[in-house]
């Protein structure tokens, strides 16, 4: 049980509704015990805008989304050990299951559609997202694929202005808003090559910009001055891929 009805339809929601299914995905036991009008004002949006969101993603009515919510979190109480962890624990087992929540297979079968169709893919991080990014360019070169791993930030300008079309570039970014990143990205579909974001689930600049993207769930992901802010969103994204390749 995931909230895959919830997120599948993201990129084609309007700001505010975004932040509807942002505020649901990071807090899906508080939604349970909200009215329509209670969530609305969380969100700072009006109830019927509520319930036209909810009736845009297929539910009948903000009841039945709510249920929806009910049986996410039931799963997941019902998948949860008697023993009492402790908070760091919690932390970790929050990150990986909000993380597997967002994700639908239609659309890593899309991504990895991309990747085994590209030339080369360049796989492009910055800061603690780097040794991700070193794993999966690695792994994608024992699957076959040729893929390779700009280490050097200097070297994303050089990169941006060789690009061509078939090619393809893999963006990790958990702020989604690092400049050089940004630039090679729009450089990237000026020049028609597909960009696939791992990012957080944020309305960030990447993943406005991407055609492709898989979503994170991040406590926090404004890296600029804090770096060790945990990426375990973004090496469970890393490992489907790996994954969903070996089987492809």
């Amino acid at each position: 049980m995931n909230l895959s009805k919830i997120t599948e339809k993201y990129d084609e929601l309007t700001h505010l509704e975004r932040k509807i299914v942002e505020y649901i995905v990071e807090n899906p036991e508080n939604v349970l015990y909200l009215t329509a009008m209670e969530l609305a004002q969380k969100v700072y949006a009006s109830k019927t805008t509520i319930i036209n969101f909810c009736k845009k993603l297929g539910f009948d009515g903000y009841s039945e989304l709510r249920y929806y919510v009910k049986d996410f979190v039931n799963s997941k109480e019902n998948q949860k050990s008697p023993i009492s962890y402790k908070d760091i624990l919690n932390n970790i087992y929050s990150e990986i299951s909000k993380t597997l929540s967002l994700q639908n297979e239609e659309n890593i079968k899309k991504i990895i559609e991309v990747i085994l169709a590209s030339k080369v893919v360049y796989i492009i991080a910055r800061g603690a997202s780097k040794p991700i990014a070193d794993l999966l360019s690695s792994r994608l070169a024992l699957l076959k694929v040729k893929s390779i791993f700009i280490n050097d930030h200097n070297l994303l300008d050089t990169i941006g202005e060789n690009l061509t079309e078939g090619e393809s570039l893999l963006i990790m970014s958990l702020s989604g808003e690092t400049d050089k990143i940004k630039t090679i990205a729009k450089v990237a579909r000026t020049k028609n090559v597909d960009v696939i974001a791992l990012t957080s689930f944020s309305n960030n600049s990447l993943q406005n910009l991407a055609n492709y993207k898989m979503f994170c769930f991040a406590d926090d992901s404004e890296t600029k001055y804090n770096d060790v802010i945990s990426r375990l969103g973004l090496h469970t994204l890393a490992q489907i891929i790996i994954n969903y390749m070996e089987i492809s």
